[in-house]
């Protein structure tokens, strides 16, 4: 097998490998989708091989000694910018972190295969797939841990505002751990987020049903939360 037919075979499995990361991420909507994912395994893997490969006519010549590492070791400082960049930070709430991780895990594993080593780049795409698609809050783990992690976004009338009076009625519903953020105030409402784990087996619809009949409370809406 030629040189270039094993580079190209190279970056076309950092391709594939950078595909099944992105899949799963498009499937929850996330800003990294398929492609993003599939440039920069792409990228990673030529990169690793112009750092390899790239030199072989300058290190000829004579008294010339180069790093071969120091053009692949730029990739891991440089894919934080694209990592960066799928991190969303509201208030107090930060998402995308899952999806910066696996961007940044996609570039290792270009790198990996464009360093030739196949097996341990398939593995390490299987993982991070299977990681993704299975530990979020609301399933495998959740299974283990027999408990489930709501987001509750509450809006309340400012005269009858009563954290207190909330935190206990949480309390007597049976969910102990529980935080509360305050997203808005004005003169017609207060809005609060409000993320509370529970048993797997709570009810959520006839917990809905209780708050909503607290003086006061205008709306809710509850939703599992995601990475």
């Amino acid at each position: 097998m030629s040189q270039s037919v094993d580079w190209t075979i190279r970056l076309l499995v950092a391709a594939l490998c950078g595909a099944l990361i992105g899949f799963e991420r498009s499937k929850l909507r996330k800003s990294a989708g398929i492609r993003t994912h599939m440039v920069v395994a792409v990228a990673s893997a030529l990169i690793m091989l112009v750092s390899k490969y790239g030199f072989y006519d300058i290190l000829a010549t004579t008294n010339i000694d180069l790093d071969p590492s120091r053009i692949a070791a730029q990739i891991v400082s440089g894919i934080s910018f694209i990592g960066a960049g799928t991190i969303l930070v509201r208030r107090s709430q930060i998402s995308g972190l899952t999806t910066a991780a696996g961007v940044w895990a996609t570039a290792a594993i270009g790198m990996s295969v464009g360093a030739g080593m196949y097996m341990t780049s398939v593995i390490a795409t299987l993982l991070i797939v299977l990681v993704q698609k299975y530990f979020h809050d609301d399933s495998l783990i959740n299974s283990l841990m027999r408990s489930v992690r709501l987001r509750l976004h509450i809006e309340i009338e400012p005269s009858q505002a009563d954290l207190d009076g909330l935190k206990n009625f949480f309390a007597e519903q049976g969910i102990t751990d529980t935080s509360f953020n305050l997203l808005a105030i004005n003169d017609k409402m207060i809005v609060l987020e409000s993320d509370a784990l529970v048993d797997h087996r709570f009810d959520t619809n006839q917990f809905l049903l209780r708050l909503k009949e607290r003086p006061g409370v205008l709306m809710v809406q509850v939703s599992n939360m995601k990475e």
